[in-house]
């Protein structure tokens, strides 16, 4: 490993001061560093080895969909608050690269979720989950949900979700859905306030195909919805409109460093007060 690939959020990294003490450390031990913003295209040169992503959860989301699939593992620097995807808090900064450069680490690989609406053309991914919500706040909006083209489950609810293990800590986790090892080959669905109490999440094989579709929750209107992906608006949908969601061809290669393991870490940052 010769080549890193620093990719920096420089609204958390103002003036690229974390990036820089970082290509300095790095380069005294002879290796070649190239610094990035996350807003670029990250057309990766294949001789890249290794991705440090500075930032928060949002800045490894954003650069884990647009290497996806190059195969190039991706080590966050938490510069954010949560940081669940982060594996490194900033006081642990060189610890953790004496780890990397020693060769004190594993490669996780990642599931994500690949999203398309049935009246577009392109497929959109996405690393914690995919969600059909309402788009008025007044309103709900009924969904059916279909796994394998077998009828799942109706909802009356304010959304559901789809969610791939490492998006089970994220909004499936406030909804009440369950928490994922992030290296099961798992999804889980979860309805959003849903207008029975005997609604619950469902847990399916990553294999499952699934779909949406945005039913009438009265004859007299069309139910409005949103489709998100990783929190991003993608495509309206109204009644008739269906989503298919299934695992993508691509994953994402997570560096883990070991020493601090996911369930100590689910502890640590969920019972903050």
């Amino acid at each position: 490993m010769k080549n890193f690939c620093l990719i920096v959020n420089e609204e958390k990294d103002t003036g690229r001061s974390v990036a820089n003490v970082i290509k300095t450390y790095l380069e005294k031990s002879e290796y070649c560093v190239t610094i990035l913003s996350h807003k670029d295209e990250l057309c990766l040169d294949q001789k890249v080895d290794m991705a440090l992503v500075l930032g928060g959860d949002g800045t490894v989301i954003q650069v884990a969909k647009k290497i996806a699939g190059q195969k190039i593992p991706i080590l966050g620097v938490n510069l954010g608050t949560l940081g669940f995807l982060t594996e490194v808090e900033r006081p642990r900064m060189y610890q953790a690269l004496d780890m990397v450069m020693s060769g004190r680490y594993s490669i996780e690989k990642r599931i994500i979720l690949s999203g398309m609406i049935e009246s577009g053309e392109e497929e959109s991914l996405a690393v914690n989950e995919i969600i059909v919500g309402k788009k008025d706040i007044g309103r709900m909006i009924t969904t059916s949900v279909w796994v394998n083209d077998e009828l799942m489950d109706t909802y009356v609810a304010d959304g559901v979700i789809v969610a791939t293990p490492t998006g089970s800590t994220a909004y499936n986790l406030s909804a009440g859905g369950p928490v994922l090892s992030p290296d099961m080959e798992a999804l889980v669905i979860t309805p959003i306030c849903p207008h029975s109490l005997n609604k619950r999440s469902l847990v399916v094989s990553s294999e499952d195909t699934i779909r949406i579709q945005v039913e009438r929750t009265r004859e007299s209107y069309m139910d409005e919805a949103s489709v998100r992906c990783d929190g991003e608006i993608l495509w309206n949908a109204s009644s008739g409109d269906v989503v298919y969601i299934r695992k993508a061809e691509q994953m994402v290669d997570m560096v883990c460093l070991g020493d601090v393991g996911f369930y100590e870490k689910m502890r640590s940052k969920l019972n903050r007060k």
